[in-house]
């Protein structure tokens, strides 16, 4: 009489068990690593749509790029109406007209917070993209006093307009014109920034200038960002330690296993290795007023010998 046998010995479930554990062990990896170079891919397209439309703006502005951020009539000041939505008309992407950025609930403004104006990885807050100060300069890091919210740098160049986002009778910081640039396609216009869970945000404008690139008082050799001040930190620290997160929320962020995204001045997209972006090589441009307590403004003191930037071509 045949006898048939209708299940696994223990063993055999192991084997089975063991092999399945093998390959996910194997696969999981793979898999993540896929998602993670399509996020990759998405927010460099994000970028690169981002920098043409900047391109387009100053195709119609004479060849100079809008400024980093304003303080608009009738918005408030935690709100300025940005490059964003300067360039939202080129764009046509991610812009909403909100009435909660607005004075005057009973009106509304634009915002540029959604669609391609989210980066792809971390946390899905405002202003995950920033700009170099040198093209695009900010009225808000400009500001005088600590009336509107900020810091005040205590210097009047810059601080161009009141809360209220009226003329102050003070010099405004002109934008750059593109064809003015001595290296247009090596020159850092756009990229990625950290945020701070303090604000849920990234900072409204990058720091531009070359103290905190260098890592303040540690003047890291090519000024290329202390990897622990790149990232998704609680709050930023603006002390200089070395070992705290720094201002990483105005800082690039290499979100892309040590790689950032970033968009140049003459519109095309790439990405660049952390260690690889130095503000010698990538952010100077002569003349440009990126430090307002700095001497000169463009900080070109730091190409002299024994600074971080020292070895490095200014043109």
């Amino acid at each position: 009489m045949r006898s048939f046998r209708n299940a696994f010995t223990l063993i055999e479930l192991l084997v089975v068990i063991a092999i399945i554990a093998i390959l996910a062990a194997i696969l999981f990896p793979v898999f993540a690593q896929a998602k993670l170079a399509a996020k990759k891919t998405v927010d460099l397209s994000n970028i690169k749509q981002i920098s043409l439309g900047a391109m387009m703006y100053a195709t119609d502005s004479d060849d100079y790029f809008p400024r980093n951020d304003y303080l608009g009539i009738g918005r408030q000041t935690w709100a300025p109406f940005t490059y964003r939505e300067a360039i939202a008309p080129y764009v046509k992407n991610g812009v909403q007209n909100v009435s909660w950025i607005m004075t005057n609930p009973n009106t509304t403004g634009p915002l540029a917070d959604t669609g391609l104006w989210n980066t792809t990885t971390g946390p899905m807050w405002r202003w995950g993209y920033g700009t170099n100060q040198a093209l695009m300069p900010s009225g808000q890091q400009n500001r005088s006093t600590s009336d509107c919210g900020d810091n005040g740098s205590g210097q009047t160049m810059g601080d161009d307009q009141n809360c209220q986002g009226l003329p102050t009778g003070n010099p405004s910081i002109p934008s750059v014109s593109n064809t003015s640039l001595p290296r247009v396609a090596q020159t850092l216009m756009i990229t990625t920034l950290g945020t701070t869970a303090q604000y849920q945000q990234s900072n409204p404008y990058m720091q531009s200038g070359v103290w905190w690139w260098q890592g303040a008082g540690a003047a890291i050799a090519g000024a290329t960002i202390p990897p622990q001040w790149s990232g998704d930190h609680t709050q930023d620290d603006y002390s200089g330690s070395i070992t705290g997160p720094g201002p990483a929320s105005a800082l690039p962020a290499f979100r892309f296993s040590g790689v950032a995204n970033v968009g140049w001045a003459d519109g095309h997209a790439k990405a660049v290795h952390q260690g690889g972006l130095s503000w010698c090589e990538y952010m100077f441009v002569p003349g440009a007023y990126v430090d307002s307590y700095g001497s000169p403004t463009d900080d070109s003191w730091v190409f002299q010998p024994g600074n971080a930037c020292a070895g490095y071509s200014q043109n």
